[in-house]
């Protein structure tokens, strides 16, 4: 008669810190990267890292206001990210003038993120002038009237919101100096396991 050997039992735990901002950051990243190897469909490449990029700065001002305030929480849904951004730079002395680089990013990022966000159908019916008879009239009746929201997504604003939030993000983190948390890192997984006596 053989003996059944019972099979071990492991007790697994398992916990995993994620840093939204940070996956929201890499996620603008890599759109602004393939829209630059890829012309073919940049235009939607550009809207996607444009809406990340906006997205993240929002998700970093909640990860390191809860550092900075302990009720945090109060100005989360009630305040803005432009009204963030100045309890924030009030808070830790930090002089961000508004209606200049990089400040002045952080309000057209937001507002085509909010153009977006809270999007509807409208109509446009720009005022045209005559038009000279010899110019090249297939090109102008070509150019569609365009939205605000369509104008700002260029490859040039995607490069310069990145680097004008950047910017904004690292004197943040300068100063709010939170103990153990390095800017853009994903965050941190833990696991471990032990037998379980008697198993």
């Amino acid at each position: 008669m053989t003996t059944r050997v019972r099979p071990k039992k492991v007790q697994v735990s398992k916990k995993r810190t994620i840093h939204t901002y940070s996956h929201l950051w890499h996620g603008s990243w890599v759109l602004m990267e393939r829209s630059q190897a890829e012309q073919k469909g940049s235009y939607w490449l550009w809207m996607g890292s444009l809406i990340f990029t906006a997205f993240s700065f929002e998700a970093y001002l909640n990860h390191v206001g809860t550092k900075v305030f302990a009720c945090w929480n109060i100005f989360e849904k009630a305040v803005s990210p432009d009204g963030k951004l100045d309890i924030l730079c009030e808070k830790l002395g930090i002089d961000l003038k508004k209606g200049e680089p990089p400040r002045q990013t952080v309000h057209k990022l937001f507002e085509f993120r909010n153009k977006l966000a809270h999007g509807r159908t409208v109509t446009l019916e720009p005022k045209q002038p005559p038009y000279d008879a010899d110019e090249n009239f297939e090109k102008i009746i070509e150019e569609r009237p365009l939205t605000v929201w369509e104008e700002y997504c260029t490859a040039g604003n995607v490069l310069r919101a990145r680097a004008d939030i950047k910017q904004i993000m690292q004197l943040i983190h300068e100063k709010a100096m939170p103990e153990n948390d390095f800017l853009f890192d994903f965050g941190m997984y833990e696991v471990s396991g032990c037998l379980k006596e008697g198993s």
